[in-house]
């Protein structure tokens, strides 16, 4: 007991704190190692400086080893390599051309089946796309090829069934779908291009009956087979037409 009375007691009285108990360790603030910290800067900054000198040295040893001789030398290959790049692409757009060429001329005419738009009507079209034509509910004109619309859809079912034709799997369906349907449904429409030749005796046909048909002009759909071939002095024999069981498709 002092002078002034009971001195107060506590537990932890006398004693060191639990904070200056624990141990720091070196090299570390608020639990960062900031001697590692410190370490990899070092190094970074070691390895910085090392590229930069070695780039250094290497630009240095570059540009003595490019004398002029090597630079003329190397200046002469890349001039050849350009020039045989050049020349190889030249080439093979030149054969790209011709062969595109020579499809372009020969492949579709020698293909055809029908020469013309006026073949095809005559020898197929009429006979497998047969209907009654009364003038009322269906009209077809046998003079087709004075309507330019109709040669023009003609010529479109021509065209696609000579292509569709070669596909041995869907090619048919595809073009009695999506082209004979579709234009002859407009062609044989009272109100279509052929509505002005309703009522002549020549352009009404029975049920079964081929669709009417008048041969056009001599020379107005020439044979597009013949066109591109070279003409001689030898006449050639007409070829005798296809019994009607016989036509393709």
């Amino acid at each position: 007991m002092s002078d002034w009375g009971e001195d107060e007691y506590t537990e932890n009285a006398g004693q060191p704190s639990a904070a200056a108990d624990t141990p720091r360790s070196p090299g570390r603030v608020f639990g960062l190692d900031i001697g590692g910290l410190a370490g990899e800067y070092v190094d970074a900054a070691v390895k910085a400086s090392v590229r930069k000198q070695v780039n250094n040295v290497a630009t240095a040893a570059v540009d003595e080893a490019l004398t002029e001789e090597l630079l003329e030398s190397l200046r002469e290959r890349a001039g050849q390599a350009a020039v045989a790049a050049v020349t190889e692409q030249v080439e093979a757009n030149e054969a790209a051309d011709e062969a595109q060429d020579d499809d372009g001329e020969a492949e579709p005419e020698e293909s055809l089946y029908y020469g013309s738009v006026d073949e095809f009507v005559r020898e197929y079209l009429r006979n497998v796309y047969r209907r009654a034509i009364n003038g009322r509910s269906r009209v077809w004109a046998a003079r087709w090829w004075e309507y330019d619309e109709a040669v023009i859809r003609l010529e479109a079912l021509w065209r696609s069934w000579e292509h569709l034709r070669m596909d041995p799997s869907t090619g048919m369906s595809v073009w009695w779908r999506d082209h004979a349907d579709h234009h002859m449904a407009v062609l044989l429409d009272p109100d279509g291009p052929f509505s002005s030749a309703a009522d002549a005796d020549e352009n009404k046909s029975k049920k079964g009956q081929p669709l009417p048909y008048a041969a056009p002009p001599e020379g107005l759909f020439p044979d597009q087979r013949q066109v591109h071939e070279p003409k001689d002095d030898v006449s050639r024999e007409e070829e005798p037409e296809p019994p009607a069981e016989e036509w393709p498709g």
